[in-house]
């Protein structure tokens, strides 16, 4: 699998450089300080090196400006493109060219990676496809009133990325595109996953498939943030767009974001992207906007203020991305070192609620077990929150720290899904309590099993342990969202302890139900576990 060799393409790095991953910032040491490689014409540079690039969505055959902003003589766009590691393209520009295709190779040829764009999230114009959805459109749109949602900002359609005819019509253009030779995709539109929530899955889905679809592809995701956690395995990187300017529409002209935005991004920077970069390392690309008259002293503050999340900076001053200006600067910060510090860790100055004592057998303080897990959703930590003597409840969770407040199974309904502890010696064991996990903005959705039960290892091989089940229905009231369960039976002998989540048997009562069966009902969510003599 392409997404494997990229992720192992960091650890020879890790392991030469001693990085750490326990600070709260970029200081030396961390894998987001680590050092620019220089450009060797005509050789691309490994994947995770890169640190420049541009987005340029006018012709291949054109110039790269009109009338250069900075001045100087007029220069092609592929002289333009050449300059970076990057070039992030449009589609239409390679549909339009008759000689796309060798010039997508003499960049190649040059060192630079060509990565083209395709939205997977809204639909550019009508449709009527297979004529199914609403007054005769198309199935894949989500409907307002009778007809296709709109986006007010760009005039495009949101879509619901899992609906079958748009995930054919998305990989058939996939295809059309990589037949162009170009290195890989940059799929835009993800956050409509924030305008219909209920689409999460399917956006999903579709970046899966796009990654299984073409393996060798580098797939960079635009914004997206609340989807990012659970498509970063199969992307190979992912834009900032907008990190510290923003376009005003009702100024029609460029501006800086204002505190709070600044605050919201910083968070986003440290608590989601730099937080699954972590254990995930990929480019992050940083692309901003100046007004044309504000070009030649404008973008040095961006391009630091991008570069010390280590995110890889770029700026233009048109919203159309039909020119490709080049400042001709590089940052003069040190790389990477904010690009924790907004970070709401539960490793740091952690306040416990749970059981701390001698008595609860599980708790990591007492060195009495090892704890293990079938599989972890991408972007959690593992097993380490399991028993740090912290669970999380409607009033003390902190959405910041859904990666380390609890542990989540991959979202697998075909499968158990199961916690174990294992002890140094033989343990005599009667209760064990299984606190949920939680997340969610505001007030969280707690995510209990419908059905759990506990076995223990005994004589070679593991046994459900008589009266230590649990299911979600009592008589005909049905106890979800439960904070915490507890499995009290006869004490048994044994060195190994397991929580098992039956197949399919995960929360089926948030919001984002679908009909009977939610998303998450094949995810074992957990907090905390206690067990006890």
């Amino acid at each position: 699998m392409k997404k494997a060799f990229c992720r192992l393409m960091a650890l020879p790095l890790i392991a030469a450089v001693g990085l750490s991953f326990a600070g709260c910032n970029g200081t030396k040491g961390s894998i987001f300080s680590r050092p620019t490689v220089g450009k060797v014409a005509g050789e691309k540079k490994e994947w995770i090196d890169v640190d420049s690039f541009t987005c340029y969505y006018g012709s291949l055959s054109g110039n790269a400006e009109e009338t250069p902003v900075m001045g100087g003589e007029t220069v092609t766009a592929m002289e333009a493109l050449k300059q970076f590691d990057v070039a992030i393209i449009h589609s239409t520009s390679l549909f339009t060219d008759e000689n796309a295709k060798s010039l997508v190779a003499e960049l190649q040829a040059n060192g630079t990676y060509v990565i083209a764009y395709i939205t997977i999230g809204e639909d550019d114009s009508l449709h009527t496809g297979d004529g199914l959805g609403e007054n005769g459109y198309a199935s894949y749109y989500i409907y307002e009133n009778g007809a296709p949602k709109v986006n007010g900002s760009w005039g495009s359609y949101f879509v619901d990325a899992g609906n079958p005819v748009w995930q054919k019509s998305v990989l058939a253009k996939a295809e059309t595109i990589m037949d162009y030779g170009v290195d890989g995709l940059f799929l835009d539109t993800l956050d409509t996953v924030s305008v219909v929530p209920s689409t999460m899955g399917g956006m999903v889905d579709l970046v899966k498939k796009l990654d299984q679809t073409f393996p060798e592809a580098k797939l960079i995701a635009n914004r997206g943030f609340n989807v990012y956690p659970y498509v970063s395995q199969y992307v190979d990187g992912i834009m900032f767009e907008s990190f510290s300017t923003t376009y005003s529409e009702s100024l029609k002209y460029f501006i800086d974001r204002n505190a709070d935005e600044m605050e919201y991004n910083y968070s986003i920077a440290s608590n989601i992207i730099n937080r699954a970069r972590r254990y995930d390392y990929m480019p992050v690309f940083c692309l901003e906007y100046v007004n044309a008259q504000e070009y030649s002293y404008m973008p040095q503050g961006v391009y630091n203020a991008a570069w010390q999340f280590d995110f890889i900076p770029y700026a233009t001053y048109s919203r159309q991305l039909d020119v490709c200006p080049n400042p001709g600067i590089k940052p003069t910060v040190p790389r990477g070192e904010l690009a924790l510090k907004y970070m709401v860790d539960t490793d740091v100055n952690v306040t416990t609620n749970g059981d701390t004592s001698e008595n609860n057998l599980a708790y990591e303080g007492n060195g009495l077990c090892t704890v293990t897990v079938d599989s972890t959703f991408v972007g959690y930590s593992g097993a380490k929150p399991l028993n740090d003597g912290f669970y999380a409840t409607a009033e003390n969770h902190n959405q910041n720290n859904w990666a380390t407040e609890a542990w989540a199974s991959e979202n697998n309904p075909a499968k158990d899904h199961w916690i174990q502890f294992a002890f140094d010696t033989e343990q005599s064991i009667s209760k064990v309590v299984v606190y949920w996990g939680a997340d969610g903005m505001g007030t969280p959705t707690i995510y209990s099993a419908r059905e759990a039960y506990v076995e223990a290892y005994i004589d070679g091989e593991w046994k459900k342990i008589e009266g230590a089940t649990y299911s979600w229905k009592n008589g005909s009231e049905y106890l979800v969202q439960q904070q915490s369960t507890t499995f009290e039976f006869a004490a048994v002998k044994t060195d190994r302890i397991r929580v098992v989540q039956p197949k399919n048997m995960g929360d089926a009562t948030s919001s984002r139900t679908d009909g009977a069966t939610t998303t998450f009902s094949g995810i074992m969510w957990v907090s905390e576990v206690e067990i006890y003599r």
